[in-house]
């Protein structure tokens, strides 16, 4: 992309900015942004929220979703994912999702039958991610037994949306 897609313009903000807006209109709490490349130039952009830095970020996406679960207060039920190149997602689903919520499972959103994006994750399943080594993705444990994932159908479209090209970004903007 040419520089962050945190810090890419999106409806007035940033993307990183759209998503926590939209994660503080759900109450979805407490939030913690991981970082990686850039890091210093989204803090900058961030001064108000929790973040936690990865440094092996560049060893695959999982490292920073294990950052993230292991910057979470303990005592937790569960953790939301939230993807930076996935800014589109309202409230309304994330609400929907926490409702969904079961202990021991994953949930997360359809849209005409296709999952998306955000994923709720239950505590023993982030202990099953914790455990994954770099070069492994969260959806080897989605995988590891379907029975467990909760699909939640919402009229939401923008849980499809990821941005990763120049192309997509256009298109989105």
């Amino acid at each position: 992309m040419g520089r962050p897609k945190a810090l890419l313009p999106f409806q007035g903000t940033t993307f990183i900015h759209h998503i926590l807006e939209t994660v503080k209109a759900s109450a979805l709490a407490p939030v913690v942004v991981v970082l990686g490349g850039h890091r210093q130039e989204i803090e900058r952009a961030l001064p108000f929220e929790v973040c936690a830095f990865n440094p092996d970020y560049e060893q695959g996406m999982i490292t920073s979703l294990q950052t993230g679960i292991r910057s979470l207060p303990a005592g937790g039920d569960g953790a939301m994912l939230f993807l930076v190149d996935h800014p589109v997602t309202s409230p309304q689903t994330i609400v929907a999702l926490l409702a969904a919520f079961k202990p021991h499972h994953i949930v997360l959103p359809t849209f005409n039958g296709r999952r998306g994006h955000p994923v709720l994750f239950s505590r023993s399943v982030m202990d099953e991610i914790l455990e994954l080594p770099p070069s492994s993705g969260a959806n080897r444990v989605v995988w590891k037994d379907p029975s467990r994932v909760v699909e939640v159908p919402v009229d939401d479209a923008g849980i499809l949306v990821d941005v990763d090209t120049p192309e997509q970004y256009g298109k989105l903007s």
